[in-house]
């Protein structure tokens, strides 16, 4: 594989059938980006970056998301945010050998780099999933990117940065400030799209397939209902990443 064409979707809170989410058909949404997605045609990885489902979804919300992604035949990977079980997460998309310690935690290993998947669906990052990530990137001349819901920095949306922001976030940035080799941090649960410099770092917050929300109120209240989705070319040399709102 010369790149990998990856497809970042987050925070789409999807709730029971027939259900609205403020008003909001988030299923249509989903299925709609999925679209999206296999129109362009270059595509050889989604990544669901959280908040699949609305205040820990049941199995019935994760099954219908599972067979919305295996129809599309293009290869996914998924981690939960702060709405979502780990643990039923890992039992739908059959991932309980990546459970540790109650986490999620797993990497794709390419020919050109690797790729981690991070739990923070506890509010934090468990710090012996970041050890490793300290111990692979120090031990390789490689290129690596990391996915995980919460970003490790504040993204100026009051909300969030008051109320629900990483909780371990000063210990997350102290490690990462010594790691040299991660070429992008792609990250959800802001319902905005941002782009933030960490040390050396570019920290790559996605949008919402819900809907985006005002970044100076205090409560959940909605700016947008346009949708959006992150493609990201990477060949572990160079990366380029866009949004493209529907």
């Amino acid at each position: 594989m010369s790149s990998l064409h990856i497809a970042h979707i987050t925070d789409l809170h999807i709730l029971e059938e027939n259900q609205l989410n403020l008003g909001i058909d988030v299923r249509e949404n989903f299925i709609k980006i999925l679209k999206y997605i296999k129109a362009d045609g270059t595509i050889n990885k989604i990544v669901l970056g959280g908040d699949l489902g609305h205040d820990d979804p049941s199995e019935e919300v994760l099954l219908w998301i599972k067979s919305q992604l295996d129809q599309t035949k293009i290869d996914y990977r998924i981690i939960p945010g702060n709405h979502d079980s780990s643990q039923k997460l890992a039992k739908v998309f059959n991932l309980e050998t990546e459970m540790e310690e109650g986490r999620l935690f797993f990497w794709d290993e390419l020919d050109f780099g690797k790729i981690f998947y991070l739990d923070t669906s506890n509010g934090d990052l468990p710090m012996h999933q970041l050890a490793w990530v300290e111990e692979e990137c120090g031990q390789s001349y490689q290129k690596f990117l990391l996915f995980m819901h919460h970003p490790p920095v504040l993204g100026n949306v009051h909300l969030m940065d008051e109320n629900h922001a990483l909780e371990n976030m000063n210990q997350v940035q102290k490690i990462l400030r010594n790691i040299n080799n991660i070429q992008g941090i792609f990250c959800g649960h802001y319902h905005n799209e941002r782009t933030i410099r960490l040390y050396n770092h570019m920290v790559m917050i996605t949008p919402s397939t819900f809907a985006q929300i005002d970044d100076q109120s205090e409560i959940f209240n909605i700016s947008s209902k346009t949708i959006g989705w992150r493609k990201i070319i990477w060949d572990g040399s160079s990366l380029s990443t866009y949004v493209k709102y529907l």
